[in-house]
């Protein structure tokens, strides 16, 4: 279901049944069956060129800037999110307080499967994130990681082939 403000380059495609709303896509992206992707008015979600979306994945943009780099490859059911809460309970909220922060996810990066990327999240160039990971730190640019929460396994020089 596409809503307002959408923006895309050429060679996009986009599955009937995603939902899509305040989001500029690049050239030759390809976002997968049931995938909801959307920002505000305020907080136009960017998707950069040649990016791959998988199925069944969130990407909520809604309350702060969230962008996704050029020749990333996205796997399905992975959820961005860039505010937490606010159905806590009055003490829950107390000791964890809802936040809104943006989540930037640079160039070439791959995220697998069922990754969860939470507020205020930077993501550098060139990362390789595991399947069903929980990303809820800053991760550096070429580096492999994995796990709950997500910890660099190895680093990569960029000009070799993985």
């Amino acid at each position: 279901m596409l809503h307002s403000n959408i923006t895309t380059g050429i060679n996009v495609s986009v599955d009937s049944s995603v939902s899509l709303n305040n989001v500029k896509i690049g050239d030759d992206v390809t976002i997968g069956r049931r995938t909801t992707i959307f920002g505000s008015p305020a907080n136009v979600l960017e998707i950069g060129a040649g990016t791959r979306i998988g199925s069944n994945t969130i990407i909520n943009g809604f309350a702060a800037p969230l962008t996704i780099g050029a020749r990333c490859a996205i796997g399905s059911f992975c959820h961005f999110i860039v505010d937490t809460g606010p159905t806590a309970s009055p003490q829950m909220l107390q000791k964890f307080p809802i936040k809104e922060a943006p989540i930037k996810v640079g160039n070439d990066c791959y995220i697998g499967h069922g990754t969860m990327i939470i507020a205020g999240v930077t993501i550098g160039d060139g990362v390789i994130i595991h399947p069903k990971s929980f990303v809820n730190r800053d991760i550096p640019p070429y580096c492999e990681v994995g796990g709950s929460p997500a910890k660099v396994i190895k680093t990569h020089n960029p000009g070799k082939t993985i």
